[in-house]
């Protein structure tokens, strides 16, 4: 039975698997791991959708590499996986990464009778046991690509009501350092559709957006379901919804077997009292929120006494042991300097020393900013009476 305004339309959305991503920048076996994660998530994604008994996948693209690792067994893979959810409509719109061209896979590979491929650059709309979709395929060598609106206009008349689209969401971020522009669009341009609910790919991080006038979820980026660099941080995963004339209602399921976490450690000013808690903290912070499958880096920076950087590796080796995969401790950022200057070595430092242990001792108990003053004020001086100058912050 085909779509009407009444029903609800259980479906699913999975997008931006990069299967056989090359991962040169990561080790070996490492990258293999991610990639058997990708393929054990989308096989998931899958199963679940058999279980809660969808009746529309959307795939909105970048599911392969074109220039990654035998692309053509990765869509077979991805065949497979919607070859067994017949006769299930599984409806595919190719991105940047997967842009269909002659030497495509989604020109060489043949089809399951379940699965629609839009290959063209213009928008088109198939007809499905679920009702109508309209689609397009990012073009192999297009560029940014672009999307007549008024054919969206024209091809949405009647009965379209789910548009499936690799594109990108202009002022929308996802976080990642380096993002093509592929098939620019607003969600103002997106809202004024007909469409009851646009299923978007190319962004790998979870968005959905309310319909100013329906109330209702109209368009979403399911994001990837497992994140393929150290850019990538936060829950991976696909979508499930359920589909009216007035938009969508989403679930999301997480679905990433390694989650990536990004740290910056600033090492707390050594001449405070506290330093060596706030230190403990910040690093029982770290370990707590990383799990054994995760990958960790942890960027550390400011100043630590030089005699003191065996024991601060080790406890930053211990964190970093937490992680299945942890980025190499890079110490570069901070200032390991010699100690400074102590007592018989100087009358002027010997001094300057009993000055500040007076004025210590006169501090009221319950007066931690002027305690904190004096401590700074002893710990410059000495830096400065023994040669080794203002530090960078306060310089």
């Amino acid at each position: 039975m085909g779509y009407t305004a009444s029903m609800s339309l259980r479906f699913l959305q999975l997008s931006d698997l990069h299967l056989g991503a090359s991962l040169t920048g990561l080790p070996a076996e490492i990258a293999e791991a991610l990639r058997a994660a990708v393929r054990e998530a989308t096989a998931h994604a899958f199963e679940q959708a058999r279980q809660q008994s969808v009746e529309l996948v959307l795939l909105p693209g970048d599911l392969f590499e074109q220039d990654g690792i035998d692309p053509a067994a990765q869509l077979r893979f991805v065949y497979e996986q919607a070859a067994a959810l017949a006769p299930v409509p599984v409806v595919i719109a190719p991105g940047n990464h997967d842009a269909v061209g002659p030497d495509s896979p989604y020109v060489t590979e043949s089809v399951p009778g379940n699965v629609i491929v839009f290959t063209a650059g213009e928008l088109e709309t198939v007809s499905t046991p679920a009702g109508p979709v309209a689609g397009r395929g990012v073009q192999a060598g297009e560029g940014a690509g672009a999307l007549r609106w008024s054919a969206v206009r024209a091809e949405q008349q009647g009965e379209a009501s789910v548009l499936v689209l690799h594109a990108s969401v202009l002022g929308v971020s996802d976080g990642r350092y380096r993002r093509n522009t592929v098939v620019p669009t607003t969600i103002e341009k997106l809202s004024e559709t007909a469409f009851s609910y646009i299923a978007l790919g190319h962004y790998h991080r979870y968005q959905e957006w309310v319909h100013p006038v329906r109330g209702l979820p109209f368009a979403a980026y399911a994001g990837c379901p497992q994140g393929l660099g150290w850019d990538e941080p936060g829950e991976k995963g696909y979508l499930l919804g359920e589909l009216g004339a007035e938009g969508a209602r989403l679930t999301f399921q997480p679905a990433a077997k390694h989650a990536w976490h990004r740290h910056e450690l600033r090492l707390p000013p050594e001449h405070l009292p506290q330093a060596e808690a706030v230190l403990l903290a910040a690093l029982q912070s770290v370990y707590d929120a990383v799990g054994p499958e995760d990958l960790l880096e942890l960027r550390v920076s400011g100043r630590w006494p030089a005699a003191d950087r065996a024991a601060l590796e080790k406890r930053l080796g211990d964190v970093l042991s937490r992680a299945w995969h942890s980025r190499a401790l890079d110490l570069s950022a901070v200032d390991f300097h010699p100690p400074l200057v102590g007592a018989g070595e100087s009358e002027l430092i010997d001094a300057f020393t009993a000055l500040c242990d007076s004025g210590l001792a006169d501090v009221a108990e319950d007066d931690e900013a002027e305690r904190q003053a004096w401590q700074l004020a002893r710990y410059l001086g000495l830096r400065l009476l023994s040669g080794q100058g203002l530090p960078g912050e306060v310089a």
